[in-house]
């Protein structure tokens, strides 16, 4: 039984980035959804197709010289372990966030940290995409 179909996801993602799969499938959930979403309009994935009753194929992306456009998925929030930032401290993660992407849980959904700071919410930090 999978706790939590986020990590997992993240898992598969980022095994299947490792070994060069043009996609991979995870478990269908709302959240995985909202998360895929934003990946793609971020430029991380090419896509996502709803493929079975309980699976979602990714489209993975790279780029001309078949390097890998997501390198590394850093987890901050996990089941037992829920992170959570304020505006504030939204503000200090742009400046040092260098290159990459946060993404956050918040109470307008799941988003990148620039849009966090657009919308001036704060939430749960869910990871970090290089």
């Amino acid at each position: 039984m999978v706790q939590d179909v986020l990590n997992d996801a993240f898992i598969q993602i980022k095994n299947g980035y490792n070994l060069g799969f043009d996609s991979v499938f995870v478990i269908k959930s709302r959240k995985i959804i909202s998360f895929l979403d934003v990946l793609y309009l971020e430029g991380f994935i090419r896509g996502y197709s709803l493929e079975k009753k309980d699976k979602i194929k990714v489209l993975l992306k790279y780029s001309l010289g078949g390097k890998k456009v997501l390198r590394k998925i850093t987890i901050f929030s996990k089941p037992g372990h829920k992170i959570y930032v304020s505006l504030k401290d939204l503000w200090l993660l742009d400046i040092v966030r260098g290159t990459g992407c946060f993404f956050l849980f918040t109470s307008k959904g799941v988003m990148s940290l620039r849009k966090a700071l657009k919308y001036g919410v704060g939430g749960e930090l869910i990871c970090h995409v290089l």
